[in-house]
């Protein structure tokens, strides 16, 4: 059977100068991957210099390992500070988070997860020259674009009604010869009838879209679609136009339409995704943590809503079983059968052909936010062979990652001949 394409993330942030020229501390973990897993690619986040850039890039090409520039582009962006002030506009006019259903850890760590409006051209391109700038100086085979969408459940619940600062208004009336404030009311609208929702509406749901994108907030959905589509198209043609490999982190499918992430569309402009399909995280892009936060919003503004009957509903929607009570979600996370459920509705949109899947799965252990155990992971792998995936991304980076769950990822895939 065909072997499959393994890749992993690194982030070298805070690895010491002195560190990376005894080599040790970078290659004692990537001789481990690569005895283990064969590993294909490194995805490497640094704000280190070109210099270290440059001996990071030699250790990865005596392995054999090719190397990508991690890049976020919307929020958390190298080199910029994204104030809350910048960020995307909801419709009440708040900037970045919502009040409902927010994470409760939100800017409390090097990542505050505000984005900016992909609207704002200035801000754009001031980023992407100082993108352009680090393809040059790192000298990588590809780049990985994360941050590429809008914010997520954990972000807050009035985010999704977002943007509708000036910019977008300026866009949306050029594009449509319409007014971007007409759909602040019609948000509003589906924001109140949330409300008063209740199951037997839920019922006739058949994606977690269908409860947000109602009435006439399609072309406003579309808008903003379109909008990620054409700013990541800016800066995958710039990578491809000086030979580089694209790929790029997208949420999975079940959630992605609620960020704004197309995947048909972005499948025209990268050569590879990863769905970061992830069962047991706490964090942003966590299926446990935007689930948590999408449902406990909806519970929260919609007290006769019966919380046991809304997680059927969920549950039901999703293809697989959540625990019963919310609380148990965060703890408990989602089962490894996800994995099936998601790569089988990206196998429904069709791609083409040449748009490799590269599975994002979940191997780090953090303590709080993510702790696969090595029972976890063969249960993932179990799902993984059933879903047939082309390649894997273990996430989200190796350092995390114990060497003990590299082994096992290894082992099951040579005995299963990949």
């Amino acid at each position: 059977m065909e072997q499959k394409w393994i890749g992993t993330q690194i982030v070298l942030n805070h690895i010491t100068n002195d560190s990376l020229h005894r080599n040790d501390y970078l290659k004692k973990k990537l001789a481990a991957a690569k005895e283990f897993l064969d590993l294909d690619a490194l995805i490497i986040c640094s704000d280190l210099n070109k210099k270290n850039l440059d001996l990071v890039r030699e250790i990865c090409r005596d392995f054999k390992i090719k190397t990508y520039l991690w890049y976020p582009v919307l929020a958390d962006v190298p080199a910029f500070k994204i104030e809350q002030e910048q960020a995307v506009e909801t419709f009440d006019g708040l900037h970045g988070y919502g009040k409902n259903g927010s994470w409760d850890k939100l800017g409390e760590g090097e990542e505050d997860f505000l984005f900016l409006c992909p609207n704002d051209e200035e801000y754009i391109r001031r980023i992407f020259d100082h993108y352009q700038n680090k393809i040059i100086e790192s000298g990588f085979d590809g780049v990985f674009l994360d941050r590429i969408r809008f914010p997520s459940p954990s972000n807050g619940f009035e985010t999704f009604f977002s943007c509708f600062c000036g910019y977008c208004q300026n866009k949306f009336h050029s594009t449509y010869s319409e007014d971007l404030e007409n759909y602040r009311y019609q948000a509003k609208a589906v924001f109140e009838k949330l409300k008063t929702m209740d199951i037997s509406y839920l019922r006739t749901c058949q994606s977690l879209s269908d409860m947000i994108i109602q009435g006439n907030l399609e072309k406003f959905y579309d808008f903003r679609e379109q909008n990620i589509f054409q700013v990541v198209k800016i800066f995958a043609d710039k990578a491809k136009q000086m030979g580089k490999l694209v790929g790029v982190d997208l949420f999975a499918p079940s959630l992605a339409s609620l960020v704004s992430q197309d995947y048909r569309l972005l499948a025209k402009i990268c050569d590879w995704i990863k769905p970061m399909i992830y069962g047991h995280t706490s964090g942003p892009a966590g299926l446990p943590l935007e689930l948590y936060c999408f449902m406990r919003a909806i519970l929260n503004m919609n007290p006769a809503l019966d919380e046991g009957q809304f997680i059927q509903e969920i549950s039901r929607i999703l293809g697989v079983d959540l625990p019963n009570q919310l609380n148990d979600l965060l703890k408990h996370g989602v089962s490894e059968k996800i994995v099936c459920c998601e790569m089988q509705r990206i196998k429904e949109l069709d791609l083409a052909e040449n748009v490799k899947i590269y599975l994002g799965l979940e191997a780090v252990q953090i303590p709080g936010v993510c702790n696969i155990t090595a029972k976890i992971l063969k249960k993932y792998l179990e799902s993984v062979i059933e879903a047939d995936v082309k390649g894997m991304v273990l996430s989200w980076d190796l350092l995390k990652i114990p060497d003990e769950n590299l082994k096992i990822v290894g082992d099951f895939l040579s005995k299963r001949q990949y």
